[in-house]
């Protein structure tokens, strides 16, 4: 019965094609209308309807939906503090990149999505501070927040400790970078290109501990003796330190 229910949502939803994403067949119901509410926030009369959901994903033997990639551009409007996204719990992979949330703030709501490990919301418009709720991502491997419009001190990503790439690169964060970043256990690329960050570059005795392999500083604002500090990243293979316009491979 769930199985027809499905189907008769999915025909409802890309009523307008002829083409059925096999992808949501496995998705419960409430899953699929959950999704379509989220479509239907935004502006989409521009896109071909069979893209939306192209990138779905459900779990074959509950139905959640753990996997959304809608980096289509197809996206017109503003993420509410109470997008249908947000209740989308089991989500462990979600990519909005390219679409247009422009002048719109990062929702709180993303720390309501504690189990995801790949978030990505590069060139999406975003504005202001990232809120603290997105150190409730502790399941996090990769972090994308680059090409936007993002504010504020460096954004609270110490707790997330599975992290291994986080991107930053052409926003405009300020101050300077938290030493703990520098020797997450599973860290290896940290792209920091084009921001106002400050300051010296602290890196911790626990250096060892370090992963770091591909690190990007360049068109920020720091100060000291950048790489006689960094040289303790023993695992480090490529430094951009582009304001000087020279790079270095360390390996």
């Amino acid at each position: 019965m769930k199985t027809i229910i499905s189907a008769l949502l999915l025909l409802s939803i890309f009523a307008s094609s002829s083409t059925l994403v096999v992808g949501l067949v496995s998705c419960r119901p409430d899953q699929i209308q959950a999704l379509t509410h989220f479509k239907n926030e935004f502006d989409s009369s521009d896109c071909n309807q069979t893209d939306y959901f192209n990138g779905v994903q459900c779990d074959n033997l509950t139905g959640v939906i753990t996997k959304l990639q809608l980096r289509s551009g197809c996206f017109h409007g503003t993420l509410k503090l109470n997008s249908s996204l947000f209740g989308l719990h089991h989500l462990r992979y979600l990519n909005l990149s390219y679409n247009n949330f422009t002048s719109a703030s990062l929702p709180s709501g993303f720390g309501n999505l504690n189990k995801l490990e790949v978030l990505s919301l590069s060139y999406t418009g975003f504005t202001g501070q990232v809120p603290s709720s997105f150190s409730n991502l502790s399941q996090l491997s990769i972090l994308d927040l680059s090409h936007n419009e993002l504010t504020g001190s460096f954004p609270p990503v110490q707790n997330l400790t599975k992290l291994s790439i986080l991107k930053l690169s052409y926003n405009h964060f300020s101050g300077a970078i938290p030493s703990s970043l520098l020797t997450m256990p599973f860290l290896s690329i940290l792209d920091l290109y084009q921001n106002n960050l400050a300051g010296s570059i602290e890196v911790p005795n626990s250096s060892t501990l370090s992963r770091l392999e591909f690190m990007y500083l360049g068109l920020n604002h720091f100060e000291g003796q950048i790489l006689e500090t960094i040289s303790k990243l023993t695992t480090l293979k490529y430094l951009s330190l582009s304001f000087l316009n020279i790079s270095y491979q360390l390996t």
